[in-house]
């Protein structure tokens, strides 16, 4: 299980079944026969919410009957909701810093610890808890913040406590807030208390999607309103379609698209928020394969859908689910939109540290593995020429032994740059050893590849007296594809005419031709 936002979605058929997790594609499972509560709200149409301790967390959970107009059971909606994005929203309305625990007797169940951090055994849900309170409290001894002491004055703060029950008035944990005594009206600690302490309960048993709004209370106003609230408050953007057409969506779409103020505004300049989907491979777009984005959505809900968006010039990705409500005769769907630009970029930093050289910043071997094949499959398709020449630079063991290692590094790094100057974009220069590079040079005939090979020789020569105090050049093979090489094929030329071009006194370009004529 992963999180895939401050709440998370889940809805049961009314045969106890599971037709779709916000925070996991896996579904069709039956959870009446795991969970007590599931085969109780099929019997008992009523709505239940509770805390309850996982593996990964503290959670809130609550569970809702959705009923046709017979009253007849038609499916669960179950929200669970996190409570570090409440305690974020008390510190921007308020200013109170948080610390959440849970009590350490439920230390063994919390095997998969999203934050992964505890005080002594006590696991502090809300990760990015101030690093000063959380020092604060290990001072003061688990004696001290779980004894039973609403108010308590310390040198500078207030610490005030909440203790976090289930629905039996079992302790689940400590809910700790920190303000600055000079500004907090003690006057107020005791509505504040009043209010924040069902405040969250509240918030979480309305926790519903956008589309029970129109599906359960579209006739009245209130009703609008009072689920909006919740909606409004998770990080994540929430859509309404009907067809294609948007019709409704929650305050963070807002947020992030700040030059409008609703969704009149908004469909002003957009009939669809695809419009703003950028392309690229892989990419969600206005229309997969002939469907449209969002019927493409429902119908393959076991694949990951990925939305890229620009604003003032930075990349924004967004993982998108959607989902029908059951008997749902007016075509509403509902569309959840988790941001998750902070893991795509984590993961393209991965994939760039995986295919670049470490030391000169260029290309790997493996990628040039997968860009030689890419390209002579490519150049026999479209008949195309294509060249490759592998060059090293000679006597460079000499150079580290002579001058270290540390010149030695230099020396690989400033050749990589100036070859790198002398190249198309289209080429593809990677270093395949330790002193040994290549270049793939796609469309390109073998005598421009060989005034491109002399060009670098020579630009390599002219680096000597500013590198080492000693002659520095390269030797260069060459080679051009025939429709009867494979990539295989291809590098064993070039590298036999880079060995020739060494056994012949080095400081030259040789090309397989000529290689073979000798």
């Amino acid at each position: 299980m992963t999180q895939s936002g401050d709440i998370w979605i889940h809805i049961i058929d009314r045969d106890g079944v599971s037709r779709y997790r916000s925070w996991t594609q896996k579904v069709g499972d039956s959870v009446k026969e795991i969970r007590y509560d599931v085969r109780q709200m099929l019997l008992k149409h009523t709505v239940q919410e509770g805390m309850s301790v996982g593996r990964f967390s503290l959670t809130f959970k609550s569970m809702v009957p959705i009923l046709d107009n017979n009253y007849k059971l038609m499916g669960i909606v179950e929200v669970v909701t996190h409570l570090g994005p409440l305690a974020k929203r008390l510190r921007k309305t308020s200013g109170a810093d948080s610390v959440i625990l849970v009590d350490k007797s439920y230390r063994a169940q919390l095997t998969r610890a999203q934050t992964g951090k505890f005080l002594e055994d006590y696991y502090l849900v809300h990760g990015d808890a101030s690093a000063q309170n959380i020092q604060l409290l290990e001072s003061m001894g688990e004696h001290a913040f779980t004894r039973v002491n609403p108010i308590q004055i310390l040198d500078d703060q207030i610490m005030t406590q909440y203790l976090l029950q289930d629905s039996l008035g079992r302790l689940m944990g400590y809910w700790l807030t920190f303000e600055d005594k000079a500004v907090l009206d003690l006057t107020e600690v005791g509505l504040f208390k009043k209010q924040y302490s069902y405040g969250f309960l509240v918030l979480v048993i309305l926790s519903l999607l956008l589309i029970l709004l129109y599906q359960l209370q579209r006739k009245a106003e209130a009703g609008r309103n009072y689920y909006r609230s919740i909606l409004d408050a998770t990080s994540d953007i929430v859509l309404v379609t009907k067809g294609k057409q948007l019709i409704d969506a929650n305050v963070p779409l807002f947020e992030f698209f700040s030059e409008y103020i609703n969704i009149k505004d908004f469909l002003k300049h957009h009939d669809c928020v695809c419009h703003t989907f950028e392309p690229g491979a892989g990419l969600l777009q206005k229309y997969m394969f002939g469907e449209f984005w969002i019927d493409y959505v429902l119908q393959h809900p076991e694949k990951e859908h990925i939305a890229k968006i620009m604003r003032q010039g930075k990349e924004h990705y967004f993982r998108v689910k959607a989902a029908v409500v059951q008997s749902n005769e007016e075509g509403l769907v509902s569309i959840i939109m988790h941001d998750m630009t902070e893991q795509q970029q984590y993961k393209k930093r991965l994939e760039k540290q995986a295919e670049t050289d470490e030391l000169t910043g260029i290309a790997n071997r493996l990628v040039f593995n997968r860009k030689l094949s890419e390209e002579v499959t490519r150049a026999h398709r479209y008949q195309n020429p294509l060249c490759l020449a592998i060059f090293d630079i000679d006597l460079f063991k000499s150079v580290n032994d002579e001058f270290g290692h540390d010149v030695g590094d230099e020396v690989l790094r400033t050749i990589s740059s100036v070859v790198s100057s002398l190249l198309r974009e289209t080429d593809i220069f990677c270093r395949i050893g330790g002193e040994e590079f290549a270049i793939v040079m796609p469309e390109t005939e073998l005598k421009d590849a060989r005034v491109v090979s002399e060009r670098l020789r020579k630009s390599v020569a002219e680096l000597s007296e500013e590198l080492v105090p000693k002659p520095l050049t390269v030797s260069v093979g060459l080679s051009h594809m025939t429709r009867w090489d494979s990539n295989k094929s291809l590098f064993k030329k070039s590298d036999k005419a880079l060995y020739q071009a060494k056994d012949s006194g080095r400081n030259q370009v040789i090309t397989a031709e000529d290689e073979q004529s000798s």
